[in-house]
């Protein structure tokens, strides 16, 4: 008995004492709150869990889940929905996103409201602008991290770098944010400004002012005038140092940040309503966008578009209505998209009075929440999903060297 106990223990040494099989096997953990537990385990398994490439590995085989998402209604408070089934491995950390609270309360004066309206979502961070009507609706920013409440914070918001005495500006405003390669974020506010003055031709001339943030202060990267007709409204992604705002409803205006200077992408022919998203090319950005009776991703790379797929959206609902009977009141018109992932890799989009979610690389839509009647009637503004956030923090080394005597 103790020659076999013996012979065990040797062969899980050598398991163990393989670095190149220790990589292998923690890989294979599946999940960031398990990879945190694993380097707990001692300093060398510290170490490999760690280390920059191995990270890198484990988030292209494990890449972060979304455990939710926010429902942002029109004058109502944010609401988390969990994202489900999830993992048991993953059920703390929603039941922590769910519990986190936005913004100010209401201080018991009935004439003042707070509205907390989120403006992007990445990696674990809610970007979220406070408005107070106590103020004149004064806007504030805040930078959110439900899973770690001590990074969160609140920052002025930047003022415009031109004053105009003598004519009125009518100003957007847009907060997103870009990861960086060590995995941080950086948070960029674009304000886009609009002379309201007597001369018709100033009604179509923006000015775009852009600001990131950086040790707490909002400093300004780029300005820059351009002519926008038949504004649509500010909505945008980064993509690297460009800026591609959907400002108009058949062109795409892209701020260069690196030399502050416009141009614009003409729209696939037959595109409707569209939504854009980031690609890893930093020359390249997905639109995602309806035709007729078909959902198109395309993208754009040097000048020219590519269709990289389509959906039949009759198909998708017919689909629907063999695992979900309830989808079968939705109709096509009523679609509008919400959100789209990363290098277009999956939407989120209303459909009727359902919240879809659509896998694009397994093709497969599937049902996520369906809206009461108080909703459908006061109006579903945005969704955002929440993702699980990345890089993890790992525990701290301490002097303890019977714990990491490996």
């Amino acid at each position: 008995m103790e020659d076999h106990t013996t012979a065990a223990a040797e062969a899980i040494s050598k398991v163990f004492g393989d670095d190149d099989l220790l990589d292998e096997i923690i890989l294979r953990v599946g999940f960031p709150t398990t990879l945190v537990r694993a380097a707990a385990v001692c300093k060398r398994w510290l170490h490999h869990a760690s280390d920059k490439a191995f990270l890198r590995h484990f988030r292209k085989l494990n890449p972060p889940r979304i455990l939710g998402f926010y429902i942002q209604r029109f004058q109502g408070p944010l609401r988390f929905v969990p994202m489900l089934p999830q993992p048991p491995e993953l059920a703390a950390a929603v039941r922590i996103v769910e519990g986190y609270s936005f913004g100010a309360a209401n201080d018991g004066d009935s004439f003042v409201r707070h509205e907390a309206l989120v403006q992007d979502c990445r990696n674990g961070s809610v970007s979220t602008v406070l408005r107070s009507s106590r103020h004149g609706w004064g806007v504030s920013v805040g930078v959110h991290s439900p899973l770690c409440p001590e990074r969160s914070m609140a920052i002025d918001r930047p003022l415009s770098p031109q004053q105009h005495p003598r004519y009125s500006v009518a100003q957007e405003f847009l907060v997103l944010s870009r990861e960086d390669k060590d995995g941080g974020l950086s948070y960029f506010y674009v304000l886009l400004e609009n002379p309201m003055v007597l001369d018709i031709t100033s009604a179509t001339n923006f000015t775009a002012h852009v600001f990131i943030l950086k040790d707490g202060v909002w400093c300004i990267v780029a300005s820059a005038t351009t002519r926008i007709d038949q504004w649509r409204g500010i909505q945008g992604v980064l993509v690297e140092n460009k800026l591609y705002m959907m400002a108009t409803y058949n062109k795409i205006t892209v701020l260069d940040l690196a030399n502050s200077t416009f141009s614009t992408i003409k729209l696939p022919h037959g595109v409707g309503h569209f939504m854009l998203s980031r690609a890893d090319d930093a020359s390249s950005v997905y639109l995602i966008g309806v035709k007729e009776h078909q959902l198109g991703i395309w993208l754009h790379k040097g000048d020219n578009w590519s269709i990289v797929d389509t959906f039949n959206l009759h198909e998708m609902c017919a689909n629907l209505m063999i695992s979900d009977c309830r989808v079968k009141d939705a109709r096509i018109s009523l679609l509008r998209m919400n959100y789209v992932g990363d290098n277009a890799e999956f939407v989120l989009f209303q459909m009727g009075r359902f919240v879809l979610y659509l896998d694009v690389r397994c093709r497969t839509p599937r049902t996520l929440y369906e809206l009461s009647q108080d909703e459908q009637d006061m109006g579903i503004t945005r969704i955002y999903p929440f993702m699980m956030i990345w890089p993890p923090t790992f525990p701290v080394v301490k002097c303890d060297p019977t714990r990491y005597a490996m």
